[in-house]
């Protein structure tokens, strides 16, 4: 940690997780509820983004989805973006992690680094005021720190690669040992470096100069400039309130991924919590739509609910088999969606209703805990948002 506090001169404070939490030490005050933002489309925009899918193969289409253990196993979302990038192209990868991070995965690439190279710092369970975009912060702890990205299954494609950084002085980035780019300094923020072009997988990655110098990722793009890009972004155990602890701004990253359609999957740690403050997490909730309808006004939103789950397996009825909030957070959600001209999923009515998940794990479908699902469960949900985005967008 004496290394971190050398480089960035920033105190990191390390405190436990517990299971289901994002490891806030206290809950924020509520916030005033926003307006609605004006400036938005009566249809959400949606009718933007059906417009893009219709042009695909000329234009790029950007996605990309905030969530929790769900989302960080890159099941779910892994199965939608190839469903999404067979029917209107390949334009990517999207943003992964800097350096490895246990317990997450990308359906798309492996990402790996010499042991002891990198000191990962997660939003999960730990604190820093460097937090970019998707909660994880990569810091070198070797003079010439590197990392190699290999695709998961053949892929013969050539990428543009970028890295998400911030810096208090200039360094370079290597690529292959000879491509290089200069990363500027950066005033504090977190911006995209110059990217590498015509990369193939797999690339080797490394960063020159490292002093003052922090990664919140890799930005993987096709070639081309068209078809879909789907950035992944989660983190176990990780609540909506999350990005409460990302640097004041992170929206302004998410921008300049110019998403045309932003996924926000929380609720399942919510859902978990049987003192959730539900006047708090409606405020914590509307107030993130409104942000991100100021920041983004030509983007579509999409919130997908909880799946369903079990928390009292001996409870003699359904209602209190099931965590207590998570009804009230399906309400929520839809009633916030609605409000914010956001798409709204509702994943347990699509499982069945209130403990379908037990049907879902005696069929294959759902693991033994009751709440996360099989690589084959979360294909199936992947594939049943396919066709609600296709139906609320009115694409064949």
């Amino acid at each position: 940690m004496r290394l971190w506090h050398h480089l960035l001169g920033v105190a990191l404070l390390i405190s436990a997780l517990p299971a289901c939490s994002t490891g806030a030490s206290a809950p924020p005050q509520p916030a005033a509820k926003p307006a609605v933002v004006a400036n938005v489309r009566d249809d959400g925009n949606l009718a933007l983004l059906a417009g893009k899918f219709r042009n695909a193969g000329r234009a790029p289409i950007s996605i990309v989805q905030l969530g929790d253990s769900h989302t960080a196993a890159d099941l779910f979302s892994g199965e939608l973006r190839k469903l999404l990038q067979a029917r209107y192209g390949d334009g990517g990868i999207g943003l992964v992690p800097a350096s490895p991070v246990p317990g997450i995965r990308n359906d798309r690439v492996i990402v790996t680094s010499e042991r002891r190279q990198w000191e990962l710092v997660s939003a999960r369970n730990q604190q820093s005021s460097q937090f970019p975009l998707g909660g994880y912060l990569s810091l070198p702890v070797v003079d010439r720190p590197g990392v190699k990205i290999q695709a998961r299954d053949p892929d013969a494609q050539r990428y543009r690669i970028s890295a998400l950084y911030q810096a208090t002085r200039s360094s370079t980035l290597v690529a292959n040992g000879s491509q290089r780019r200069m990363l500027p300094a950066t005033n504090g923020e977190w911006r995209f470096s110059p990217a590498f072009i015509n990369l193939g997988l797999p690339v080797q990655l490394s960063v020159e100069g490292v002093q003052g110098v922090a990664l919140g990722g890799w930005y993987i793009q096709g070639q081309k400039n068209a078809g879909v890009t789907y950035s992944s972004l989660g983190i176990n155990g990780a609540r909506l309130e999350v990005v409460d602890k990302w640097q004041a701004g992170w929206q302004g990253t998410l921008k300049a991924l110019r998403p045309d359609l932003v996924i926000l999957a929380y609720g399942t740690n919510e859902a978990f919590d049987d003192k959730l403050d539900l006047a708090l997490y409606q405020s914590q909730l509307e107030a993130t739509l409104a942000r991100l309808r100021q920041e983004m006004p030509k983007a579509a939103i999409l919130l997908v609910g909880p799946p369903d789950s079990i928390k009292q397996r001996k409870a003699a009825s359904c209602a209190a088999r099931q965590p207590q909030p998570l009804a009230s957070v399906i309400r929520i959600q839809r009633q916030a969606a609605q409000k914010y001209k956001a798409l709204f999923w509702d994943w347990q009515a699509e499982m069945g209703g209130p403990c379908s998940i037990v049907a879902w794990q005696a069929s294959g479908l759902g693991r033994p805990d009751l709440v996360h699902l099989t690589a084959e469960g979360y294909r199936k949900s992947a594939a049943m948002l396919y066709a609600y985005l296709k139906g609320q967008l009115g694409l064949r």
